[in-house]
């Protein structure tokens, strides 16, 4: 009988120790990234689907985002060989999120989606903002566009400088 007491209590406590988990976000399947100039620090390799993503940007001059691109099934080339396709020859479907963060303070802009990934699938990751576009110029662009690109003054993308990546989502 007493036997039968201590597995109910480890069950018990096991439970208890679960919800606990759950109500103190333990459960929360958030990740958060870091952009810097010019790279994504602490992008994994793979989450589960419905992770979610937050942009942190570590940057005192660049305005980053993070685009997330589902690829086709199929597509073997890796980011570092996508990267180098010109422009265009990438065929994927619309972004499944694109997240902004100016530099210094300001909020995360969710421009597509809220960063959660929910669709099973390896996706590309990039950061396409001209290199050296003055920040609140490029938002206010991207308010005046009618869902392309921002035409503003600067450099080649971030993405050619390194900011990109891939993941799978699992």
């Amino acid at each position: 009988m007493r036997r039968l007491h201590y597995r109910w209590a480890i069950v018990g406590a096991g439970t208890a120790l679960a919800v606990l988990t759950t109500a103190c976000g333990g459960g929360d399947d958030t990740k958060t990234v870091t952009a810097t100039d010019y790279r994504f620090e602490g992008l994994p390799k793979s989450v589960n689907a419905g992770t979610t993503f937050k942009l942190k940007n570590d940057s005192t001059k660049e305005l980053h985002e993070m685009v997330f691109v589902r690829l086709p099934e199929g597509e073997q080339r890796s980011a570092a060989e996508l990267v180098k396709l010109p422009e265009g020859q990438l065929n994927t479907g619309p972004p499944a999120a694109v997240l902004l963060k100016p530099p210094g303070d300001g909020e995360q802009i969710n421009a597509v989606g809220d960063g959660k990934l929910t669709e099973k699938g390896r996706y590309f990751v990039v950061c396409s903002i001209p290199t050296g576009a003055d920040p609140a110029a490029y938002l206010k662009a991207a308010q005046a566009s009618a869902g392309g690109p921002p035409q503003v003054p600067g450099g080649p993308p971030h993405l050619t400088q390194g900011m990109y990546g891939e993941i799978t989502v699992k």
